[in-house]
């Protein structure tokens, strides 16, 4: 065949590819390579088919065989910085798209992919400097300046989140995405009145936005301390879209905090449903697109666990055998805890059914009480009196039925969503599946059992964690509440060191000029920041060693953290603590709250 016929081959095929029929291109480009194997272009958009068809092992081989063939190519190089950023090889994708750069630095594209892959790394700076650069080039293309303002306002610095926002509104009013995070950038900042007007206007002037927008301006009023004004926001937003979950689970948010936890719980069900069903869509939201290997082995071991009790059926199998593959992909060096983004091809695979509700257990409230109502009250306040501002601790809390029960619950249930901690817990929460009858009915005797230490809170948060015997628990902090309700429900045999495992309890109390970043944060400057604060205020420390069924109840105001852990390897074996919150820091809520 004479080079005008290859080459005629070559153009054909690439028209194709460009009008997306890729198939008719694949074939085009194999034809080219039959008669001339040393083709570089068509050996490169041949594996960019396979990228596009998520064959990305083929996509990378084929690539990254044409880029070794034209080293200087800076087409090629980004290419395969691209297909290398979707197999999750993110210090390669920074490696060959620096080259790429340093070929042609005007290339919007690689900087984009350049800043994802520092992002997955956990370099924000260097993303940020990525973003900066492409809006340098294209300083209309929206999606660089409200991941740049992303990265501000994950870094607490709402000020310059709204300089770039409002550059962004200069060139284009009418983008919805940026006002709507112009919003959250006036919200963070406390300019709570402007990110009210915010949202509404955006609800009002933009109808595809108008669910979104409602969401936001539901949480806004809640921060002003108008939760029946948050109740109408949110409800308009489930109206305008009813499928949803943010906007269900904002009229649980109000609800809850008017005091109507039943509702509130009704509500978060459904908002439960529409996210987690097995099989439903938003694979792209970070909790179906990222991973650690603590959380697959915590999802492997439950899976392994209700298989032993004969309650796993063939999918559950399935799902176990795909999240173990993943697993031993990961590299030998990744932290157990640390987060990671999964690689395209691997959401493909998990799409649907990674992180999703495949077992729930059928909980109900029971016909008699929850708590152990032989406790004494009276010599409970006093106990938790006689450690100002507030500390007390109860053996034997809760029912032998309700313990056997709610233990069953947190073994057996698949909610154990959240995974965004480095010491790799994983946590379940009231919003999001963890509010069965049996639970509220816990919560709601609690107040009434103990009137002298809850007085009219209600109850404002609830969840579990569940860790792994490898890692350590959770870092020193306080909690945006009045009254902090702990209790333990894994059996003391499968605790390793019975003098330890519970709580270490501070007796001194947040500043109450600290804000919720400065006192609740596991960054570890802060928690030096913390330990200092302690060392000078010449705090103790009480240590409450762990035991089943002991419930530790304190002013949540002091600093406390889990103690250290030696718990057996079984999954039965792992540490379960749930966490009930009532009322808020200060108590300015709290106390007028509608009792249920």
């Amino acid at each position: 065949m004479v080079i005008e016929d290859f080459q005629t081959l070559f153009w054909r095929a690439l028209k194709a590819h460009r009008e997306g029929d890729l198939a008719a291109a694949a074939a085009g480009y194999r034809d080219v390579l039959a008669a001339n194997p040393d083709h570089i272009d068509a050996i490169h958009y041949l594996g960019m088919v396979a990228y596009q068809q998520g064959e990305i092992a083929q996509a990378l081989d084929q690539v990254g065989s044409a880029a070794r063939m034209r080293p200087d190519d800076s087409a090629i190089l980004a290419n395969l910085g691209m297909v290398l950023l979707a197999a999750g090889q993110s210090r390669e994708v920074v490696r060959v798209l620096g080259k790429s750069l340093e070929i042609r630095p005007d290339q919007p594209n690689a900087l984009l992919n350049l800043a994802l892959a520092y992002s997955a790394l956990g370099q924000p700076d260097e993303a940020a400097d990525c973003y900066r650069r492409v809006l340098d080039l294209a300083p209309g293309l929206a999606a660089a300046r409200l991941s740049l303002a992303q990265i501000m306002l994950n870094a607490r610095r709402p000020e310059r989140a709204r300089e770039i926002l409002d550059s962004g509104l200069a060139l284009d009013p009418e983008d919805a995405d940026l006002r709507l995070a112009l919003g959250q950038s006036l919200e963070m900042a406390g300019d709570l009145a402007g990110a009210t007007a915010c949202f509404r206007h955006t609800a009002d002037s933009h109808p595809g936005h108008r669910s979104r927008a409602l969401t936001r301006l539901s949480g806004a009023l809640r921060k002003q301390h108008l939760p029946g004004s948050a109740l109408v926001a949110a409800r308009s937003a489930a109206w305008a879209d009813g499928g949803d979950h943010a906007a269900w689970r904002a009229v649980g948010q109000a609800l809850k905090e008017l005091g109507w936890l039943h509702q509130a719980a009704d509500t978060f069900r459904r908002a439960h449903d529409l996210l987690r069903d097995s099989g439903g869509s938003d694979s792209e939201l970070p909790t179906f697109s990222r991973t650690s290997r603590a959380k697959l082995r915590h999802d492997i071991q439950q899976i392994e666990y209700l298989s032993d009790q004969g309650l796993a059926d063939k999918s559950l199998h399935s799902i176990a055998k795909r999240l173990r593959l993943v697993m031993e992909g990961m590299p030998d060096s990744l932290p157990d805890g640390q987060v990671v983004s999964l690689p395209s091809p691997v959401r493909r695979r998990l799409r649907g059914i990674y992180n999703r509700c495949h077992r729930y257990r059928e909980t109900p409230a029971l016909e008699g009480p929850a708590i152990d109502p032989g406790l004494v009250a009276e010599e409970i306040a006093d106990d938790y009196q006689s450690r100002p501002p507030g500390i007390a601790w109860i053996d034997g809390f809760l029912t032998a039925a309700a313990l056997e029960s709610l233990r069953r619950f947190c073994l057996e249930s698949t909610i154990w969503y959240d995974f965004e901690h480095r010491n790799g817990y994983v946590g379940a929460y009231l919003q999001d599946g963890f509010n069965c009858p049996l639970l509220l009915q816990i919560a709601d005797e609690l107040p009434r059992s103990l009137p002298q230490i809850f007085g009219d809170h209600v109850l404002m948060q609830l969840w579990a964690y569940k860790y792994d015997s490898r890692l350590d628990g959770i870092d020193m902090h306080a909690d945006f509440a009045a009254v902090n309700v702990n209790f333990w429900i894994t059996p003391n045999q499968a605790n390793l060191d019975p003098d330890s495992g519970g709580m270490v309890i501070w007796d001194r109390e947040a500043p109450p000029e600290w804000g919720v970043d400065e006192y609740n944060t596991y960054d570890p400057a802060q928690q030096r920041r913390i330990l200092d604060y302690l060392e000078r205020e010449g705090a103790s420390r009480l240590v409450v060693p762990y035991r089943e069924n002991r419930c530790v109840i304190f002013d949540s105001d002091l600093f406390h953290k889990t103690d250290d852990i030696h718990f057996g390897d079984r999954y039965e074996d792992r540490r379960i603590n749930v966490t009930m919150l009532y009322g808020t820091r200060g108590g300015e809520r709290g106390r007028h709250g509608v009792r249920q």
